[in-house]
């Protein structure tokens, strides 16, 4: 975007605060494999396209508070203070670099929510059918709320990943190395692999 350029560095380290942020802390220093590496740098673009289109339309602002609460629960996962500045001093970042991998996903969860918000409402009528079709014993009264949560927030996921493809497929994107052949360079196996 923009003639932006994301490094392997900045991909790895982004790669690894989505999956601790939520809540995989082994991301900090286990081996990420090709396959993971891919869907980072596909929500690396669909985050920056995301936050360049709330830009275009001046909303979805990220207050401070919300970023400070996201470091805080960020940390928080770690299990000492010490194995959290390891994790960032291992990738050459700092809090503020943190807080921007993270500023950028608030920022791109509330846009996407915005997208999604009302398409992922579930009428009545398909609620009752759903009921109908496996009750589990309850009735319709003790089954309504819990049910359209439930098909609403899978309704919202669906919605929300064809989002960000969308948003990922409508940023034209050069890359120089595929992530498998990083990762094959990464892990020193190099033209023996191919």
């Amino acid at each position: 975007m923009d003639g932006r350029v994301l490094s392997w560095s900045q991909l790895d380290f982004e790669a690894r605060v989505m999956l601790i942020d939520r809540g995989g802390v082994e991301a900090a220093t286990a081996p990420l494999d090709a396959s993971t590496i891919q869907n980072a740098l596909d929500l690396a673009i669909a985050q920056r396209a995301a936050t360049a289109e709330a830009d275009k339309l001046n909303s979805y602002p990220v207050e401070p508070a919300e970023i400070d609460q996201r470091l805080r629960t960020f940390e928080s996962r770690f299990p000492s203070a010490a194995a959290f500045q390891s994790f960032l001093k291992a990738h050459d970042a700092d809090r503020a670099s943190l807080a921007e991998v993270l500023a950028r996903a608030v920022r791109t969860e509330k846009f996407v929510e915005g997208r999604v918000r009302l398409r992922s409402q579930v009428p009545e009528s398909e609620v009752r059918k759903a009921w109908e079709a496996d009750h589990g014993g309850r009735t319709w009264e003790e089954a309504r709320g819990r049910l359209r949560e439930r098909m609403q927030r899978e309704r919202a996921y669906v919605l929300a990943r064809e989002a960000l493809a969308q948003l990922r497929s409508s940023i034209p994107v050069r890359i120089i190395a595929r992530p498998e052949e990083l990762a094959r360079e990464q892990l020193g196996l190099g033209e023996a692999a191919r």
